[in-house]
C-alpha cells in the first residue's frame, strides 16, 4: 500500500470547484493524485509530491508521476471555452447589474451557453448584455422553471434558460452546464503527450515515468466522455503508462 509524506488540503461535494480555484497548482495535483490513488491500484512505496515530475512514487522502482488537465481546447484560442467562459460570467454579471439598478425583481437566472456561438468583441458583448436584460424583462413574471426556447430564439449565444421566479435578497445570475457531451479525442490525447515528453528532459531522474491526464467535468472546458473501450492506444517513448482519470465518475482509462 503506498503511502504519502504530505496532507492533502480537504475538499469536498459541490463546492469542489469554488475550493480548486482558490488552490494553489502543486495543491490541485495533490488534490487530482489522491482521488485516483482511491480508484487506481498503485505499485507499493512511499509517495511524494515534487514538481517536475509532480509525484514520486519511491518502491522496487522510483516512478515519476507527471499531472495535466485535458483541456477541449488551447486556452488561447478567442473561442475556446476558458476564454468564452470568463466572457459568459462577465455579460451575466453586467447583464443582472443593469437589470437590478433599472428596478429589475430580484429573480435568479441560469444560464447555458451554445458553444458553436462564441462571444464576440466588446461591441458584441453589449449587444449580448442588452438582449439577456430584455430577456429577463420578458420573463420575470413567469413562473419557476425552464424558459420556452422561443423566448431567446433570437439570441443564438444561449442554449438554455432556467428562472427561479422566488425573490432573493442578494440573487446571483449563473452559468450551469448544459448540451451533449462530446467523447475523448484520441488524436489531442496524443497532442498532450506530445508536449510533455518535449519537456519531460527537465524531469527528476527515475527508472520510470508515468502521465497523468485528469478530465474534471465540473470545468466546461474539460468536460467530456472518457472513451473506456478504444482499440486504438497511445505510443511514447518516454512514459510507460498514459492514464486518463475522471474524477467524480471514476473511469480511468489506461491509454498506454
Amino acid at each position: 500500500m503506498a503511502t504519502s509524506q504530505n496532507q492533502l488540503p480537504k475538499t469536498s461535494g459541490n463546492t469542489n470547484k469554488e475550493k480548486l480555484t482558490k488552490m494553489s497548482n502543486q495543491d490541485i495535483e495533490k488534490y487530482y493524485f489522491e482521488l485516483f490513488r482511491q480508484n487506481y491500484k498503485l505499485p507499493e512505496g512511499i509517495v511524494t509530491y515534487k514538481d517536475k515530475p509532480d509525484v514520486i512514487l519511491d518502491g522496487n522502482k522510483k516512478i515519476g508521476i507527471e499531472i495535466t488537465n485535458f483541456f477541449l481546447e488551447s486556452g488561447k484560442l478567442p473561442e475556446s471555452e476558458q476564454k468564452q467562459r470568463k466572457a459568459r460570467e462577465k455579460v451575466i454579471e453586467e447583464a443582472q447589474r443593469i437589470y437590478l439598478d433599472n428596478g429589475g425583481e430580484k429573480i435568479q437566472l441560469s444560464f447555458s451557453f451554445d458553444k458553436t456561438s462564441p462571444i464576440g468583441n466588446e461591441g458584441e458583448k453589449k449587444k449580448l448584455i442588452n438582449k439577456i436584460i430584455d430577456l429577463a424583462k420578458n420573463i420575470d413574471e413567469l413562473k419557476s422553471g425552464q424558459i420556452c426556447k422561443d423566448k431567446f430564439k433570437h439570441i443564438p449565444e444561449l442554449w438554455f434558460v432556467y428562472l427561479n421566479s422566488k425573490e432573493y435578497e442578494k440573487p446571483k445570475w449563473q452559468l450551469t452546464q448544459c448540451g451533449k457531451v462530446q467523447p475523448m479525442s484520441i488524436e489531442k490525447l496524443r497532442e498532450i503527450v506530445n508536449t510533455k515528453e518535449i519537456k519531460s528532459d527537465n524531469y527528476e531522474p527515475c527508472d520510470a515515468y508515468w502521465l497523468l491526464v485528469v478530465v474534471d467535468f465540473m470545468d466546461s472546458a474539460q468536460d467530456q466522455e472518457i472513451m473506456i473501450e478504444v482499440a486504438e492506444k497511445i505510443d511514447s517513448t518516454v512514459f510507460e503508462k498514459v492514464i486518463v482519470y475522471k474524477p467524480y465518475f471514476e473511469d480511468v482509462f489506461e491509454a498506454k
